[in-house]
């Protein structure tokens, strides 16, 4: 041996045992896994007092679960009973845990999922199958705690903020046209084209080598090709029977949306959120791709769950469409919709001309006057063209109104501009202002919540029943954490008893809900054909209209 090893082993440092105190051990002892005890120990002292799932159990306990139970008439082997399998899901979206297999796995494992579940083991399928089977009946049990969180103050319905996310689908990125999916038919029937031939050389050289076979087997990747060919010419029919220019493969149902990560099929989750604690009055999943038409679904949904209307709706610019105007018009609801900038980069905008009913003509800041020339339609409005009537080209404030190139100035005119206009008015006010900068900090923060801390970034369920079945979830579990937090400061269960008793028993009275939709009558009103809104789109009175005042 080297005698260089010889020295670095003689060199090499031994560990120092460190100097024991006198008495007592240094470890705690670890009793054998196969010691024999003799002890009686209940899964109700693995979890403390103060646990949230204890909360979380008193809370659902308190609600009624009758519709659920009604679809069990008994005879054969006996279900699991609805509330169980209604209070894990819940429970697992609170935590997000959202998979079925993953809350199955938590019952053999979470003691708190165990005592939850009274040890009783589930298995996936049945949390699966109960999930879209019971999406109506979800449903009314979130209209019924947004009828017991206004009870109980957490809703104090004076402000309401709307808004929409884009939520991915259970699918892949790529979504095809009706050019991508012929393309893509062409690839598969050539890749089967050519499986064939190779499975047909294939037989030929065994059938020289080993004789006779069978030949009825399919090769593996023909299987393959085939079934994808199936999904493709599935996917066709599908996209040519819809309204939509993309498909995709694993969600026929999902719409290209625009996300933070891009363009990707999903769907668009809409939210009415109360501004005091952010307890959520309303929420529906839609396939649209922007929000101009969810403002009065969404009202009419609040006002039916809550019982009463707001004091204020919110939303941004993404609400403002024709018909939401006009409803406005025509209710009595008090709403901020944002609206898009009239002028633009910094010219005069349409609130900078002064419009005349008796000559029908529009005044610029510089005194000149703009008359009716025509009719323009641009997706699928009439605007009312106006042209100034001399040249503008020596104006003194001539780069704050026109380009360059353009010569005179114009204005197109939509049918509800008078609406529009009035609600620009409103939005100046203190209250205007107020309203905006509420809707930021009210909705926003509930989808981060949603996203953040309880996983609904990707829906995990194919289809659009699926991901709403997943989009009520979430919102239940965001309102049953509101009221687990009310339970544990400053409420108590007698509170929450007397609620829930009072929001069952109105609704058991269908007149109540029947005048409800009475007073919103004038917001499906308002839905008119174009031509009656263009007929009455330059009436002073419409700017006055009570839902605009």
């Amino acid at each position: 041996m080297p005698p260089q090893l010889l020295e670095v082993d003689a060199c090499r440092k031994q560990p120092v045992s460190p100097k024991l105190a006198c008495g007592g051990k240094r470890f705690v002892e670890l009793p054998s896994r196969n010691q024999t005890r003799i002890e009686v120990r209940q899964l109700d002292d693995l979890v403390p007092p103060d646990a949230f799932v204890r909360l979380f159990d008193a809370i659902l306990d308190e609600f009624d679960f009758s519709a659920f139970d009604a679809h069990h008439p008994g005879g054969g082997r006996p279900a699991f009973p609805p509330k169980l399998l209604c209070k894990l899901l819940l429970y697992g979206q609170c935590l997000s845990v959202r998979s079925a297999r993953e809350i199955s796995r938590r019952l053999e494992r979470d003691t708190h999922f165990m005592w939850l579940a009274h040890e009783v083991l589930v298995d996936h399928e049945t949390l699966s199958n109960f999930r879209r089977a019971f999406r109506k009946d979800l449903r009314r049990l979130f209209k019924q705690l947004v009828r017991v969180g206004v009870l109980l103050g957490l809703a104090s319905l004076e402000h309401v903020s709307l808004d929409g996310t884009k939520l991915a689908a259970r699918a892949a990125r790529q979504a095809y046209d009706d050019k991508g999916l012929q393309a893509a038919l062409r690839r598969i029937d050539e890749r089967i084209e050519k499986l064939m031939d190779e499975a047909e050389a294939t037989d030929a050289a065994e059938d020289a080598q080993y004789g006779r076979s069978r030949g009825d087997q399919i090769p593996e990747g023909l299987q393959k090709a085939e079934a994808r060919r199936e999904k493709l010419q599935e996917a066709l029919l599908a996209l040519q029977q819809s309204e939509h220019d993309y498909i995709a493969l694993g969600d026929f149902e999902a719409t290209l949306q625009k996300t933070q990560d891009g363009k990707r099929p999903g769907y668009n989750g809409q939210l009415a959120v109360d501004s005091k604690v952010g307890f959520i009055v309303g929420e529906e999943l839609v396939t649209d791709q922007n929000d101009t038409g969810q403002f009065v679904p969404m009202a009419e949904q609040t006002v039916e769950n809550a019982g009463r209307a707001p004091d204020e709706f919110a939303a941004d610019s993404g609400y403002h469409s024709p018909e939401t105007m006009e409803a406005l018009a025509e209710s009595e609801l008090n709403a901020y919709i944002n609206q898009r900038p009239t002028g633009k980069d910094g010219r005069f905008g349409h609130d900078d001309f002064c419009y005349d009913e008796a000559t029908d003509t529009y005044t610029c800041p510089e005194g000149k006057a703009l008359k009716y020339r025509d009719t323009k339609r641009l997706r699928k409005i009439d605007y009312r063209r106006y042209r100034a009537v001399c040249s503008c080209q020596d104006c003194p404030r001539r780069d704050s109104c026109i380009t360059q190139k353009a010569r005179q100035r114009e204005l197109l005119v939509s049918p509800h501009e008078p609406l529009m206009r009035a609600m620009r008015r409103k939005l100046a006010t203190p209250e205007g202002e107020r309203a905006l900068q509420m809707r930021k900090q009210t909705v926003e923060r509930t989808f981060g919540t949603m996203k953040a801390q309880l996983g609904l970034r990707q829906f995990l369920l194919r289809g659009l029943e699926g991901a709403q079945v997943e989009f009520t979830l979430c919102a239940l579990a965001v309102n049953v954490r509101k009221l687990a937090h009310w339970l544990a400061t400053e409420g108590s269960l007698e509170q929450l008893r007397e609620a829930v008793a009072q929001a069952t028993a109105s609704s058991r009275f269908p007149a109540l809900l029947r005048g409800l939709q009475r007073g919103f009558q004038g917001l499906m009103r308002g839905l008119r054909a174009p031509a009656d809104r263009t007929s009455r789109a330059h009436q002073p009175s419409r700017a006055t209209a009570p839902g605009l005042a």
